[in-house]
C-alpha cells in the first residue's frame, strides 16, 4: 500500500458524523435564535452569520476542541456544515460577549425557550414531578499566569468552577467561573449557582421557587443535592426560603460522633437500596456493599442539635430549618482502606441531612448517593472544554464556562432525542467522537438532494441512519428570538 499518490479527491467530507449534530441545532431552531443573541460589534453587516458560528463553536467544543483555533477542523467538514468561521472571527465573537453585559443571558434566554419546550416532550417539567439540581465544584488546574488563577484548597493552581446540573437529563442549567481560592463551601456561591439553575428552568417549575414564594402554589417539588460543601446553616436556610427542599452528606461533629460511637446490637439498622441505573448482581433491591441505613432525627442528642424550635437570629450554625433529617448509612470498610477516626468495628459511616418528609430512610440513601451522576456530568464537561481555559483575562474566560455549559447541553438533548434506547444515550464525549463524530463520509447529489454515504464497513452505520430518520421527522420550530 502507497500513501504517495498526487490525485485528490473532493468527494470525501471529513467528521461528516457532526452533521446530524448541526441538523437537531438547526431542528431546535438555535441557529436562528441565536442571530437576535449574539453580539456584532464590527461595521457594516457581519460576513458570518453570528448565529451559525456560535453554533460551530459548540460543535466544535464537542468534538474536542479546547482552544479558538481549534474551530478550524471543522473546515475539513464544511460540505455537511456550509460555510465555517475562521479562528479570528471566533476570537472576536467572544470579545464582543464581553463589551456587550448582559449578552450571554440573551443566549441563556434562548435556550431558555428550547428546554420548555424539550423537558415538556419528555415529560420532565409534568406537573407534580419532582426536579432534582445537583450542585458541585470542580478543580481546572492552569500552567501560565491567567488573571484569578490562584492557589487551590489541594495545593494546586489553577480556577475553582461550580456548576448546576438537572439530574433528570444531566444538562449544565449554569456554570459559574470562580478563582482557584474560592471556598467549597460558599454560601454566597453555592446560593448563585441555585438561583442560576432555577433561572434557567421553565418557568412552570421554578415560577414559585423564590425568596418569599407561596409554597402552596408550587407545581412541582424541587430538590438540591450536594456533598458535604452544602451542610452550612445558612445554605440549608436559603433553600427554605425559595421552597426548594435539599439533601446533603452532612459533616461530622462531636454530637454526630457521639451518636455513632454509641451504636449498638440493637440499632434499628435496616438494609440500603441499590441506586437506581446500576446493573444488579443478585437482589436487584439491595445494596451489594451490605451497607445499613438508621434514622437518628429523634435521638434526644440530635433533635436538641438541630434545634428546631425556629431560624435563629445569628449566624451561628447551630440550628436547622423545620423538618430537617437525620440519616446515618453505615458500610463495611473494603479491603485496603484507610481507617477514619470515626470508622468503628470495621464500618464507614456517611451522615445525610435532608428535608424531605414523605421518604423513608433507606430511599433518602439512596437518592443522596445518585447525587454521584454529578461526577459523570463534571466529566462531560471537562472533556467538552472546562478542562482548559485558553483566554488571559477573567472576562473572556467566563464567556468559555458559558460556551461550554451551552455545548453540554445540546448534546446532552441530542443523545437523549436522537440516540434514545441505544449505546449512546449516555456515552461520554470520547465516544461519541471517536464511533459517530469523526465518521467520514461521500457527499452525492441525486434528484437535487444530497446524500451522505457512511462508509461500508463502519460498525454504527445503523445508528447514523436511525438518528437521520428520527432527525428528518422532527418538527421545525418557529424562530425563537424576533
Amino acid at each position: 500500500m502507497r500513501y504517495d499518490g498526487d490525485e485528490e479527491t473532493d468527494k470525501i467530507v471529513a467528521l461528516a458524523g457532526l452533521g446530524p449534530l448541526a441538523g437537531y441545532a438547526d431542528r431546535l431552531g438555535l441557529t436562528v435564535g441565536f442571530a437576535g443573541a449574539v453580539p456584532y460589534l464590527g461595521p457594516g453587516v457581519p460576513v458570518v452569520d453570528r448565529g451559525g458560528l456560535l453554533v460551530h463553536s459548540l460543535l466544535m467544543l464537542n468534538v474536542g476542541g479546547d482552544c479558538c483555533t481549534d474551530l478550524s477542523i471543522l473546515h475539513a467538514a464544511e460540505g455537511v456544515l456550509g460555510d465555517v468561521g475562521s479562528d479570528t472571527t471566533f476570537r472576536r465573537m467572544v470579545a464582543d460577549f464581553t463589551k456587550s453585559p448582559g449578552t450571554t443571558d440573551g443566549v441563556d434566554e434562548a435556550f431558555g425557550e428550547i428546554r420548555t419546550r424539550v423537558w415538556a416532550e419528555h415529560g420532565w417539567s409534568d406537573p407534580g414531578t419532582r426536579v432534582i439540581l445537583d450542585i458541585d465544584g470542580t478543580l481546572t488546574p492552569v500552567h501560565s499566569e491567567k488573571e484569578d488563577a490562584k492557589g487551590t484548597y489541594k495545593r494546586g493552581f489553577g480556577f475553582h468552577p461550580v456548576a448546576c446540573f438537572a439530574d433528570c437529563s444531566g444538562e449544565a442549567l449554569a456554570i459559574e467561573h470562580r478563582p482557584g481560592n474560592a471556598g467549597a463551601n460558599t454560601i454566597t456561591d453555592l446560593v448563585g449557582i441555585v438561583d442560576a439553575g432555577l433561572d434557567a428552568l421553565p418557568d412552570t417549575v421554578s415560577g414559585s421557587h423564590r425568596p418569599g414564594a407561596i409554597a402552596a402554589e408550587a407545581t412541582n417539588e424541587m430538590l438540591v443535592r450536594s456533598d458535604s460543601a452544602g451542610h452550612t446553616g445558612g445554605f440549608l436556610w436559603e433553600m427554605w426560603d425559595r421552597n426548594v427542599r435539599f439533601c446533603v452528606t452532612g459533616r461530622s461533629n462531636s454530637t454526630l460522633s457521639s451518636v455513632i460511637l454509641g451504636f449498638g446490637d440493637n440499632t434499628n439498622w435496616q438494609k440500603a437500596l441499590r441506586p437506581r441505573n446500576v446493573d444488579a448482581d443478585g437482589d436487584p433491591d439491595v445494596d451489594a456493599r451490605a451497607a445499613q441505613v438508621v434514622e437518628v432525627t429523634n435521638y434526644p442528642t440530635i433533635h436538641k442539635w438541630l434545634g428546631l424550635k425556629g431560624r435563629p437570629k445569628d449566624d451561628l450554625d447551630v440550628a436547622y430549618p423545620p423538618g430537617t433529617r437525620v440519616i446515618i448509612r453505615r458500610e463495611p470498610l473494603h479491603p485496603g482502606a484507610q481507617q477514619r477516626m470515626f470508622d468503628t468495628n470495621g464500618w464507614r459511616h456517611t451522615i445525610i441531612l435532608c428535608d424531605l418528609p414523605g421518604d423513608t430512610a433507606v430511599e433518602i440513601d439512596r437518592l443522596q448517593r445518585e447525587h454521584a451522576h454529578v461526577e459523570e456530568n463534571i466529566k462531560r464537561l471537562k472533556e467538552t472544554g472546562l478542562e482548559r481555559f485558553p483566554f488571559q483575562d477573567t472576562a473572556r474566560n467566563k464567556v468559555w464556562a458559558s460556551m461550554v455549559g451551552w455545548a453540554h447541553t445540546l448534546c446532552r438533548w441530542f443523545q437523549l432525542d436522537l440516540f434514545a434506547g441505544t449505546e449512546f444515550e449516555h456515552a461520554h464525549p470520547k465516544k461519541l467522537r471517536r464511533c459517530l463524530f469523526n465518521t467520514p463520509a461521500v457527499l452525492r447529489t441525486r434528484n437535487r438532494q444530497t446524500w451522505v454515504l457512511w462508509p461500508h464497513q463502519w460498525p454504527w452505520n445503523a445508528t447514523l441512519r436511525a438518528a437521520g430518520r428520527r432527525l428528518r421527522t422532527m418538527n421545525t420550530p418557529r424562530p425563537l428570538l424576533a
